[in-house]
């Protein structure tokens, strides 16, 4: 009994590993970077959560007003054009990147396969902020369509299914399981090691970082 109950917490550490592996390949793909990832096992012994702490870079101070807890439609209000364009292109790849750990996840329990049909399951904690990021995206931009989320994680999917960037995944989620938990010179060794590079363009290592916190 003893053995099938560790068993258990250990599949849902792995697919907790994965899920945050998604959320960090897909940071570096938009053009952030992850400051550190952690698995925690809960209080009560029976639970896995995880948590990853994306550095947004020059676009904190964006991310910040899509994904704290207190975002709200009312700070997207008196936006110039600009900003309007501007936050659109943030939102978007911040739903990219959410989307990437549900996605991950997916594959993983899919048997590394990302042919997955539509509409599949996304960790409640990565839709809430998702249905909340779209309303606002569709309220600055008339271009983006009711199918927007459908539309993003078929790109998460087909971005999975290149064997080198699922092959980081596997790999970036078995060194988590390992060390339980990864810096940012962790993070990036593994990307390097598949020819991710770290990309600055968007990052200030000055600047606030934004954190995102799963639970499964």
């Amino acid at each position: 009994m003893q053995q099938l109950f560790l068993q258990k917490k250990f599949d849902q550490c792995e697919l907790c590993a994965y899920h945050e592996s998604g959320h960090i390949l897909f940071a570096y793909l938009c053009g952030y970077s992850c400051k550190y990832v952690e698995l925690i096992n809960d209080k009560n012994e029976n639970d896995f959560t995880s948590i990853a702490i994306i550095n947004y870079g020059a676009d904190s101070k964006l991310a910040s007003s899509f994904i704290e807890p207190d975002a709200n439609l009312d700070s997207f209000e008196s936006l110039t054009l600009a900003e309007r364009l501007e936050s659109v292109e943030v939102g978007q790849r911040i739903v990219r990147i959410f989307l990437g750990g549900s996605a991950a996840a997916a594959v993983f329990n899919n048997n590394g396969d990302s042919r997955i049909p539509l509409p599949m399951q996304i960790d409640f904690t990565d839709l809430l902020r998702v249905e909340f990021i779209q309303q606002v995206l569709q309220k600055l931009s008339t271009d983006v369509a009711g199918d927007f989320v459908e539309y993003c994680l078929q790109d998460a999917l087909y971005t999975l299914s290149n064997l080198n960037i699922w092959n980081t995944v596997v790999d970036l989620a078995t060194l988590l399981l390992e060390r339980n938990q990864l810096n940012k010179n962790d993070i990036e060794e593994c990307l390097e090691a598949h020819g991710i590079l770290y990309n600055d363009i968007r990052t200030t290592p000055d600047l606030k970082t934004a954190g995102i916190i799963q639970n499964l």
